[in-house]
C-alpha cells in the first residue's frame, strides 16, 4: 500500500482546495511574487544585536545613575554634618552630580533608542532602515572618539556597530525595506 493513499484527498473547490462559503468570492491567485514578508537573516542579526545591546545600555545607565545618587547624596550628607560646611566642596559636588548625570544618561538613552529601533525593525519602512543606519553610525562615531582618546575597551562595541552598519546594506535587507 502506497503511503500517500493512507490520507484522504483534500476537498476540491473554488478556494484553493477548500470550499468557498456561499456568497463569497475566492481571493485571486498570486500571479506575481509578492516577496517574503520576513526580515532576512542579516537583518535579523542586526535586530538581535540591538536587542542585546539595548538592555545592556539601560542597565548600565541605571547602575551609573544609582551609584551617582549614592556618591552625591553621601557627599552632601557629609558636607552638611561638618562643623563648617565647605562651599567649594558643595560646588564640586554639584559639578560631579551634573557630570555624572550626563555620563549615566548616555548609555541609558542608547539602550532605550536601540531597543525601540530593534522593535521597529519588523516594519518594512524606509524610515526604520535609515534610523537604524543613522543610529549605528552615530554610535560608531562616538565609540571611535573614545578609542582615539585611549579607551581600548570600546574597540569591541565599535566593531559590532560597524558590522551592523555593513549588514544593513546587504542587498536582501535593502530589498526588504524597499531600497
Amino acid at each position: 500500500m502506497h503511503p500517500s493513499s493512507q490520507y484522504p484527498e483534500p476537498p476540491q473547490g473554488q478556494g484553493y482546495g477548500y470550499p468557498t462559503p456561499a456568497g463569497q468570492v475566492p481571493p485571486p491567485p498570486m500571479t506575481v511574487f509578492q516577496g517574503d514578508q520576513t526580515l532576512p537573516g542579516t537583518g535579523t542579526t542586526v535586530r538581535v544585536l540591538m536587542f542585546i545591546g539595548g538592555p545592556i545600555g539601560i542597565l548600565l545607565g541605571a547602575v551609573l545613575g544609582v551609584l551617582l545618587l549614592f556618591v552625591v547624596g553621601g557627599g552632601a550628607a557629609l558636607n552638611s554634618v561638618a562643623e563648617a560646611p565647605d562651599e567649594e566642596f558643595g560646588a564640586a559636588l554639584g559639578f560631579l552630580g551634573a557630570l555624572g548625570a550626563v555620563v549615566a544618561l548616555i548609555p541609558l538613552g542608547y539602550g532605550i533608542v536601540s531597543t525601540a529601533l530593534a522593535a521597529f525593525m519588523g516594519r518594512r519602512k524606509k524610515g526604520v532602515f535609515w534610523g537604524v543606519v543613522a543610529f549605528n553610525l552615530a554610535s560608531a562615531l562616538f565609540l571611535l572618539v573614545l578609542v582615539i582618546s585611549g579607551d581600548s575597551v570600546s574597540l569591541i562595541p565599535l566593531a559590532v556597530h560597524c558590522l551592523m552598519t555593513i549588514l544593513m546594506f546587504t542587498p536582501r535587507v535593502r530589498a526588504h525595506y524597499g531600497l
